[in-house]
């Protein structure tokens, strides 16, 4: 199998982490994997993958002006960034395409895409090689032109129904997997003591990259209400993005500098020990397919607090284990802070209980029906 992913090699997120996980499930199954991921153009700082046949493709990464612009309150300028962000990806493709075409032969079955339905047509149209398109979010009406020529779709928990309904009718529903024996709480975190944060302090984490989907001025809004109540709450965001400097600018605005902590980005082998460090897991997204780094928190043992979007509300049941919130209500995400911070008892018996929950993934499963699929569907073709 060959993936390609374009933020591979640049920034990781569920996508990219999805991605990696399968392929290293994949090996263990006996396939050959073999990836071709994005690398900045002027950065040869990178994320490397040493563990498979890795070819880096250079292209201009020009998302960050997209992220910068997609929110504004002008119609041409959101548009704008449309553009932008097509032409990330466009210039990403053709250059993939260009090396697959120079190619005197391939060793792989299929070619499986992070969301790439343009360069899944062409490969399908000019190299006849069957592509997999994995959805991490829901397809718009423009993907689908592109999308409907590729041979297998994938869609990741709550993006299923729309690319099933819109696209492929045999499309696949598959959720991701956890390493709980990786992602388990330790007691010897000393992340607590490397930011100075005492044992009193109630400690909310956030892990994810920054960017506006991950709607973080509501979360700091809401987290400025409950310090007026609670000081004893500290915010950690571990993640880093291009709305990191606003996010500063609004915590320096607010006077709560010493209450919220930017840890940047974590190496995966220390990851754990900031989920070891916390005491709440908390994301407040405007859209979440299903939530990588949520059922990371629970296999940590974690409560969570979660908006009511996308797969986060199955994954996490009000009170049950975990608190959802409506997006962008303040009021009710303050109750939420406040009724977790206050109830230390909760927490750490719906800690106990999301990490149980948390048992019942596995990378394993996932990739065995995701090549379960793919035999199927290549059957019936």
């Amino acid at each position: 199998m060959l993936i390609v992913n374009r933020l591979m090699g640049i920034r990781r997120g569920g996508g990219e982490y999805f991605d990696y996980y399968i392929a290293k499930e994949l090996q263990k199954m006996g396939s050959k994997v073999k990836f071709v991921i994005g690398k900045r153009l002027k950065n040869d700082a990178h994320f490397s993958l040493p563990e498979f046949d890795t070819v880096y493709i250079s292209t201009p990464y020009l998302r960050d002006y997209y992220y910068w612009l997609e929110g504004n309150k002008f119609r041409i300028i959101r548009k704008i960034a449309s553009w932008i962000l097509d032409l990330d990806l466009y210039l990403f493709e053709r250059k993939v395409f260009n090396y697959l075409s120079a190619q005197n032969k391939f060793d792989f079955d299929i070619v499986q895409l992070c969301g790439l339905r343009r360069l899944g047509s062409w490969i399908e149209k000019k190299l006849k090689i069957p592509t997999s398109i994995i959805w991490h979010g829901e397809p718009s009406k423009q993907c689908v032109r592109y999308a409907k020529r590729c041979s297998f779709h994938v869609g990741i928990g709550a993006a299923y129904p729309k690319v099933r309904d819109c696209i492929d009718s045999n499309a696949l529903q598959l959720e991701p997997g956890v390493d709980v024996d990786f992602f388990i709480w330790r007691q010897e975190s000393r992340v607590r003591e490397l930011l100075a944060l005492d044992e009193s302090k109630v400690v909310f984490i956030f892990v994810g990259r920054l960017i506006p989907i991950k709607n973080l001025p509501f979360m700091l809004e809401g987290f400025y209400e409950v310090l007026k109540e609670n000081d004893k709450a500290h915010l950690l965001i571990v993640g880093d993005g291009p709305i990191k400097r606003s996010l500063m600018q609004f915590i320096a605005e607010k006077g709560i500098c010493k209450n919220v902590t930017f840890a940047g980005n974590v190496e995966r082998d220390e990851i754990v020990d900031y989920y070891s460090a916390a005491d709440v897991f908390i994301t407040t997204s405007k859209y979440e397919s299903f939530g990588l780094a949520v059922l990371e928190a629970m296999s940590c043992s974690l409560p969570l607090i979660v908006s009511s979007t996308g797969w986060l509300p199955r994954l996490i049941k009000d009170k049950e284990n975990g608190k959802v919130i409506d997006v962008n209500d303040i009021r009710n995400l303050k109750e939420a802070l406040l009724f977790v911070a206050n109830n230390k008892a909760w927490r750490e018996e719906v800690g106990k209980r999301n990490r149980n929950l948390a048992l019942q993934y596995s990378w394993g499963k996932s990739a065995s029906k995701l090549v379960s699929f793919y035999g199927e569907i290549s059957k019936k073709r």
